[in-house]
Formats: structure tokens, sequence, C-alpha cells
């Protein structure tokens, strides 16, 4: 039986081999790297708890050289255990905490989009109440302005469509205002012309008919053949004392007989009340007044007809193309005035002046007529009633003759009835 020596190794056993209970430093080594690589695969951010991790981790594993008792391998393996753990924990709260905070800012975000849109459909919402509010109030009010009461039509009755029925109507023109907002055919319509341009236009083409009597004629007669009664009486007026056949002999002042004669021919030519084989408008400017002129002969004036027939005026001068334009209208416009050359020429060739051509006189004539066309056409398309008025022979006293109307408006540019007629030129008297 043999005997060991302390610190020697025994016989038969492995001289590689360590005390039971002692970690080798290999061991060692091999679980410190496998701590560090677990440790830098988990990305830890905080690197307060990976040096506290390691430090706790060092504490816990035995050295061949430490005084201390020997431990287990169980005993040994508890603590990298607990350190693993615990890293493990430090880095998924390091992980958790902008997880946590990038998902409060994103309910942050949603809460803000849910309060603006809702702060939107509330405006919108009231901004659609106050809007219908209005328009209902506007609605009632000129219900109220259409269908006056009895206390503001000035007493007389007057009753609303449902109770109309087959009561008469009362024949004062309702007031029909014309709607501003925007949409209503009002705002294309061209506005009323102010009354300083209506003058100058009017009082430009009367000028130019007394000029041209005063050139191309004269009151002492010629060697010119006397004309047929039937030519003059082309031109004779109602607004003088007697025919033309009948004044002229006997007159000392001819050319002014003669500017009457012109003057009324070319202004009832642009009214739309001439007839159509003698007007210098459009047709269709006169076909509708000419129909309503005769039909008033019998029939009583409707309620509001002035005002209506006030808009059709506007509204057809709007919607018919430029007559400047149209070539149909031009022609039979020169045609027209080709005829009224013609005729005056030859109604009053004893009285013409031998100091200018025939020619001249032509072409003269025919450029008035054409502005007084196109006078006519403006004062056609103005809202406001506008007519030439010429007084009654008895007016103008004996021995005169006007030589040139008068122009009033009538109606206003929403076509009332004016309570007195405003004079916008005044007519020019003159001895006969």
């Amino acid at each position: 039986m043999s005997t060991s020596t302390p610190g020697q190794p025994v016989a038969g056993s492995n001289s590689n081999s360590q005390p039971t209970g002692v970690l080798s430093s290999s061991s060692v080594g091999t679980t410190s790297g496998s701590i560090i690589s677990t440790l830098s695969s988990a990305n830890v951010v905080d690197q307060s708890v990976t040096s506290s991790s390691i430090a706790q981790s060092s504490l816990a594993i035995p050295t061949p050289f430490s005084s201390s008792s020997s431990y287990s391998s169980q005993e040994a393996a508890m603590p990298l255990s607990t350190t693993t753990s615990q890293t493990r924990a430090s880095t998924s709260s390091a992980h958790a905490s902008p997880q946590k905070s990038s998902t409060a800012k994103r309910v942050s975000n949603g809460e803000l989009a849910g309060i603006v849109i809702a702060v939107a459909v509330g405006i919108a919402l009231l901004t659609f109440l106050a809007t219908f509010l209005l328009m209902r109030r506007r609605q009632l009010s000129k219900e109220k302005r259409r269908y006056p009461s009895p206390k503001d039509s000035g007493g007389l009755e007057l009753s609303t469509p449902r109770q109309q029925g087959h009561t008469p109507v009362s024949k004062k023109p309702f007031m029909i205002e014309a709607s501003s907002g925007p949409g209503t055919y009002e705002n294309y319509l061209p506005q009323s012309a102010d009354d300083s341009t209506v003058q100058q236009k009017v009082k430009a083409t009367l000028d130019q008919i007394e000029l041209h009597l005063e050139n191309f004629y004269r009151n002492s007669s010629s060697s010119a053949p006397r004309p047929d009664n039937a030519d003059l009486a082309l031109f004779d007026s109602p607004y003088l004392p007697a025919s033309l056949v009948s004044l002229l002999p006997r007159s000392k002042n001819r050319v002014n007989i003669m500017k009457h004669a012109l003057a009324q021919s070319v202004t009832s030519s642009i009214s739309p009340s001439a007839s159509p084989a003698r007007s210098l408008l459009p047709p269709e400017y006169a076909l509708l007044p000419n129909t309503v002129t005769k039909a008033r002969s019998g029939v009583s004036t409707k309620a509001g007809s002035a005002a209506i027939m006030s808009r059709w005026r506007v509204m057809t001068a709007y919607l018919r193309p430029d007559p400047i334009q149209d070539a149909a209208y031009i022609a039979q416009r020169d045609r027209q005035i080709r005829d009224t050359v013609h005729s005056f020429a030859k109604a009053f060739a004893p009285w013409k002046s031998t100091e200018y051509k025939d020619e001249e006189r032509a072409r003269s004539l025919s450029a008035i007529l054409e502005d007084a066309a196109n006078l006519g056409i403006f004062l056609f398309s103005q809202p406001s009633t506008l007519e030439f008025h010429w007084p009654p022979a008895g007016e103008v006293g004996p021995g005169r003759v006007a030589v040139s109307p008068a122009l009033v408006k009538r109606s206003d540019e929403k076509g009332q009835d004016l309570e007195e007629a405003q004079v916008m030129v005044h007519e020019v008297v003159l001895n006969a």
C-alpha cells in the first residue's frame, strides 16, 4: 500500500485534473466571453448599466488563487445566471423607454388632429346655419315688398297670390327691385348711362339736323319745279298748324319749317313705336312696342307694365347680337336711309342751295340719319323711359314753330313712373 505525499498527484489519476470545486482559468475566460457577447448583441444604450453588470459578474467568479472555500459547480453558476437576467432586464427596459415615448407622441398628434377636425366641422355647421337664416330673412323681406300690406300700398287693398282668386288686381304697379346677390341676371346687364351722356348724344344729332338745313337750303325758292303734293305730304307733321303744302308758300322762314319737318321725321323713325316701314331700328326693337301700342286703344294698361317693358328693352338690347355687326340689319337700315334722302331732296328741291352739289347734300343727310339710328339704339337700351316730346302748335304761339323737340325722362332706372317728367333737353322754338 502506497502512501501519497500531499501536493503530489495520486498514482493512477490524471495529472491534468483539477481539484473538485475549483474553476479553471479557461472556464472563467469562456464565461466572461459569453457575457460580453450577450451584452454586445443586445445593443445596450445605457453604459452605466453594462458596467455594473460586468462588475457583478466578475465578483461572482472565483479564481484558482482565491483563499476562500471551494464552490460547487451549481453554486458557481448561480451568480452568472442572475447577472445575465439582470442585464437582459436592463436591456429590455432601455429598449422599452423610447417605444413608450414614441407611442405617447403618436397619440398626442392624433388627439390634436381630432380637435382640429371637430372645430372645422363646428365652424362649417355654424356658417351654414347663419347663411340659411340670412337667406330666409331676405326671402321673407322680398315677399313683403312684392305683396305689400294695405298700409304700405297707400290705402289700396292688395291680396297675396293665395287670396287673389277671381278678385280684381289693383292697377298700381308693384315695385320691382333688382336683386343684388351674386349670380343674378342683373349683374350682367349694362348700367344706365348718366344724364350728361344722354344729353350730349341727343343734342349732337339735333344740332346736325339744323346745320344741314342751314347749309344746304335757303328761304327763297329756286327755278326748280314745284314738288308734288304727295311728296310734301310724306313729311307732314301733326305738330304743325297746317300742312306743308299750305305753310311753305306763305312762310317767311321756310328753312325753319323744313327743320321741323326733317327733325320730326328723324325722331319718329328712331322711336320704338315707329312703323316698321319707316323705322331705323332693328325690327326686334319695334315689334313688341307696336303691338302693345295698337292693343292699348281698347285694353287698359296692365299693372307693372311700365317696369316690365323697361326690363324687356334692356334685356333685348343685351341679348340681341350687336346691330352694328349684323349685316341684315345694316342692309335694311341703309335702304331706309336712301329712301328718306331721296324723298326729302325731291320734296324740298325748290329751296335747295345751289352752292353745293346734290351728291354732297345727300352724303350729309345720310351721315345724319346713320348717327340718328345709333342714337335710337342707345336710347332703347336705357332702363329709363326716354321720349322725344313735340309741343302742340297751340302751345308755341302763332307764327312760331318748334324746330327741335324736347327729350323727357318719364321713368327711373327701375322702370317706375316719375311723378313729374324730367326734361333732359329743352325744345327749340323759332319764327315760322
